[in-house]
């Protein structure tokens, strides 16, 4: 389990009512606790499958607050006579909130605005009963697997009752950031036109400001750092045998079958932007009629494989590969129904900004808004190696890159030719804004001050998620292009300036 784990309080009473199959046990008396039973089944199956921490809160009768912790289980919280649950969840969420990652389950449209302001996440019930449905699935099939993940699930007790969530275990040691470094970095970023900068270590924020008239409720493009949830869906789509990287893509694109060279394409280039597809930067315009068709007609520059061309046409020929393919699944699922059950849901996010052209196919190089807050949780994501979303040998593809750019694959960068002789320290939007063939990739890397497990994902503008798994340190940086310097500021922030 993850040294930080997130942490769902989930709203009991509002849940049941809100669940139909629930609902109508808990509206007979005689029945109503069998609907209580259910829930808390139900999250114990999400808690042993996730690994999310659960807390249930429900109204209460007495005039203490009550609490009741399973062994390797839930802790259940009941507020006093004179409290509601809404009460108790708004006060962890305002003490625990900025240390900790954190989601609320309620349909309460002012508890949701309440606790947001404090730095908690929301999910609705219909959103969290879908996660729980697919984790009780997951279940069936292993339950060896869940056997000894419950083994590892060790509740201590609470500091005050009601006021306090369970202790998480020991994170591994590492060199805390200092003060003088933390201020160092804010400083540098402000001046860069900075105006979200969050930096969280071991789950616990260090820094959170909004300089140059930033909000940390106002959405902000992260651009191409979309590519990323994409291709964390589309290696989601490998695991459910949905894909195979191996596959030649004329295998589902009978269109492509009549060229010899297209026939060479695999799925795996177009997750690596080696398919030698011409970039087709027309794609990102808004008011196309089919994006999916300008890709798939785009032409071949280079032969499968052997160069980095860096453009939305790979991903959308991808999109209508994983289209065709999903419909012939039992789910019938879109790719965009696909990506919110698979990825985004489980990161505890909801439907995006997807750009659709006249055909309904999304944008998948770009278009996505979101806080600071909201784009951390793919971080933590990427700190776990991949869970929730991902198995670990899943997460391992998303870091091995291609021979013609090791440091890309599947919307993420990494930093793992820091360690090579001849590193080059490059500024990759600076790079990309070359021609294809002019590009060189060789031996680059984002930082050279040995960090080689530093991930990134990178959105023009300087839209910046960082995370160091090592140290457990996740950096998110908004703002404007302003000359901002990715390895200047990280030597601020690592104390190497």
């Amino acid at each position: 389990m993850s040294a930080t784990p997130s942490y769902l309080l989930v709203d009991g009473h509002n849940v049941m009512h809100a669940w139909p199959d629930l609902s109508k046990l808990a509206r007979s008396g005689g029945r109503r606790h069998l609907a209580r039973t259910e829930l808390l089944k139900r999250l114990r199956h999400y808690q042993d499958m996730t690994g999310t921490q659960v807390v249930v809160v429900f109204d209460g009768t007495t005039g203490q607050i009550n609490e009741e912790r399973e062994k390797d289980g839930l802790q259940v919280i009941y507020a006093d006579a004179g409290h509601t649950a809404d009460d108790l969840l708004e006060k962890l969420a305002a003490k625990y909130a900025q240390e900790r990652t954190m989601t609320v389950v309620t349909a309460d449209s002012l508890l949701q605005d309440t606790i947001m302001a404090f730095g908690a996440h929301w999910m609705s019930p219909e959103m969290f009963r879908r996660s729980c449905e697919e984790a009780e699935q997951d279940m069936r099939g292993q339950m060896d697997k869940l056997h000894s993940r419950r083994q590892m699930l060790t509740w201590l007790g609470l500091l005050g009752a009601g006021s306090a969530l369970p202790a998480c275990a020991s994170a591994p040691k590492t060199t805390p950031l200092t003060a003088e470094a933390i201020e160092g970095a804010c400083r540098y970023a402000a001046g860069k036109k900075t105006t979200s900068l969050l930096i969280m270590q071991h789950g616990r924020v260090l820094h959170e400001g909004y300089p140059n008239g930033g909000s940390r409720k106002t959405p902000h493009r992260i651009f191409s750092g979309t590519k990323a949830f994409w291709g964390m869906t589309a290696l989601a789509a490998v695991e459910d045998d949905l894909l195979s990287l191996e596959e030649p893509v004329s295998e589902v694109l009978p269109e492509w079958r009549a060229d010899s060279r297209r026939r060479q394409v695999l799925t795996r280039h177009l997750l690596d932007f080696t398919a030698g597809l011409e970039r087709g930067l027309t794609i990102h315009e808004d008011g196309l009629k089919d994006r999916n068709q300008m890709a798939l007609k785009r032409p071949l520059l280079a032969t499968p494989g052997s160069r980095f061309i860096y453009g939305p046409s790979q991903l959308q020929v991808l999109h209508e590969v994983l289209k065709r393919k999903l419909a012939g699944h039992w789910r019938h699922e879109s790719p965009t129904r696909y990506l919110e059950r698979r990825v985004l849901r489980p990161l505890g996010l909801g439907p995006q900004r997807y750009l659709p052209d006249a055909a309904g196919h999304p944008l998948l190089a770009a278009g996505f808004m979101m806080t600071a807050r909201q784009w951390s949780r793919l971080g933590e994501c990427l700190l776990r190696g991949g869970s929730p979303v991902l198995k670990p040998e899943s997460f391992a593809l998303l870091l091995s890159g291609s021979q013609a750019n090791p440091a890309y694959h599947s919307g993420i960068w990494n930093n793992r030719q820091a360690t090579h002789d001849g590193a080059r320290e490059i500024d990759v939007e600076e790079m990309l804004e070359r021609d294809w063939d002019k590009q060189s990739w060789r031996h680059t890397c984002l930082l050279q001050d040995q960090v080689p497990d530093l991930l990134a994902c990178i959105g023009s503008g300087y839209q910046r998620l960082f995370a160091i798994p090592s140290q457990q340190l996740l950096i998110i940086r908004q703002g404007q292009n302003a000359s901002f310097s990715d390895a200047a500021f990280l030597r601020h922030l690592l104390g190497k300036a």
